[in-house]
């Protein structure tokens, strides 16, 4: 190809035009680049947060050295003023304190204890006594109720049994009902009267057993007073009075726990309300080594109780004479079945011969079969009466 002379001044300038337009774009890149980095020294250094993060990466700070405090010296002989105790008014009486809403619907109401002469005897004059108290104990129980010899030959003569009709519980558990009244002539205690009269030379005169307050002169009739129940209770200040003066006087508790085993809440009011009344003594359970296993039968062992409960009986000993006896396996409960003619089975039914005499184990019944599983066997039902008659046996004889 040809060029003259002018076609090529006409590229020559064209070229030179690219080459500095190339140049200027990159004076005007590096002066923008030039101008960023300025921009940027002059944030970094007037930044305080990027300055003490530079100062951190670039040197450590140095550690504060804490001096430990310096310990205080309290002057001596200085007097120490105490507050006084703030004055307490003297507490009101757990029994007037309380608002009792059950009534005792029986026909025997408790009268003042005006007629009985107490004897000047405490707990603690008592155990210095000895011997001799209970020698003098053993005579007027043998002079009261015509004891005479001991075992199986045992005889006597009572009066009546007693029952302890308390309030806020139900004493009353173990005899039948009819509506809000109870029947005292059916039930477990009318049943052991009558096993005793047919096995033993006791003679009981009153065959209904009399249901009473604790602060009542009848308890003194009996040579024992009867406890029994499932809930808890708690006695008045005149009940717990005058069970202690029926105790100092030879007198005895027997207590049988309807709901066997142990902590119900019956085992807990009993074992509280006889701290209340005997305080300086406490339940300790006995060996089968004890008299009582011998009084007039012989066990060698604490008989099966209900739902074969078969905790040690419990006593409470005044310089060894016995005067509470408790048993956690409610034998009570058993002796709501009756036992016929023989004595060796359990009657079901009333008899025609004595419409009193009758089975009394609703706890038989098959929606409490559960519950109460071995009430239906003959040997655990006579052992339970036979050994309620030993313990009435050494009660006479102690």
């Amino acid at each position: 190809m040809k060029y003259d002379v002018a076609s090529l001044i006409e590229l020559f300038k064209r070229n030179y035009d690219v080459q500095r337009r190339s140049e200027a774009l990159l004076v005007t890149l590096a002066l923008a680049a030039a101008f960023l980095v300025g921009a940027s020294v002059t944030v970094v250094s007037t930044s305080q947060t990027v300055q003490d993060i530079i100062k951190s990466v670039i040197r450590r700070e140095e550690k504060r050295k804490v001096e430990p405090p310096k310990p205080v010296v309290l002057p001596k002989n200085v007097p120490v003023k105490l507050p006084e105790p703030p004055k307490v008014d003297k507490m009101q009486k757990l029994d007037q304190r309380m608002v009792v809403k059950k009534t005792i619907d029986s026909k025997l109401r408790p009268k003042p204890l005006t007629t009985m002469r107490r004897k000047e005897l405490d707990f603690k004059r008592l155990k210095d006594m000895g011997a001799g108290v209970r020698g003098a104990m053993y005579g007027d129980y043998a002079h009261r109720f015509d004891v005479v010899s001991s075992g199986a030959g045992i005889q006597a003569t009572i009066e009546q049994l007693v029952v302890v009709a308390y309030e806020g519980g139900d004493w009353d558990c173990e005899f039948h009902h009819h509506g809000a009244k109870v029947d005292l002539t059916k039930g477990a205690m009318p049943n052991l009267i009558r096993e005793i009269e047919r096995r033993t030379n006791i003679k009981v005169i009153n065959k209904v057993p009399v249901a009473v307050r604790a602060d009542s002169p009848e308890i003194h009739k009996s040579p024992f007073v009867y406890f029994t129940g499932h809930r808890n209770f708690t006695l008045m200040e005149a009940e717990v009075e005058n069970l202690r003066t029926y105790i100092l006087q030879g007198g005895a508790i027997v207590a049988n726990s309807s709901l066997a085993g142990r902590r119900s809440r019956f085992d807990e009011a009993f074992r509280r309300e006889m701290k209340r009344v005997i305080p300086d003594y406490d339940l300790k359970a006995i060996g089968n080594d004890h008299p009582v296993f011998k009084a007039f039968a012989t066990f060698d062992k604490v008989p099966v109780g209900m739902n074969y409960w078969q905790e040690p009986l419990e006593v409470i000993e005044i310089d060894g004479r016995v005067v509470v006896i408790y048993n956690l396996n409610n034998y009570g409960g058993l002796m709501l079945a009756t036992l016929d003619d023989t004595g060796q089975a359990i009657k079901r039914g009333v008899s025609a011969e004595d419409p009193t005499y009758r089975w009394e184990g609703p706890r038989i019944w098959p929606n409490t079969r559960k519950l109460y599983a071995n009430v239906e066997d003959v040997k655990t039902v006579v052992d339970a009466y036979v050994f309620n008659i030993n313990i009435l046996a050494y009660l006479l004889t102690r």
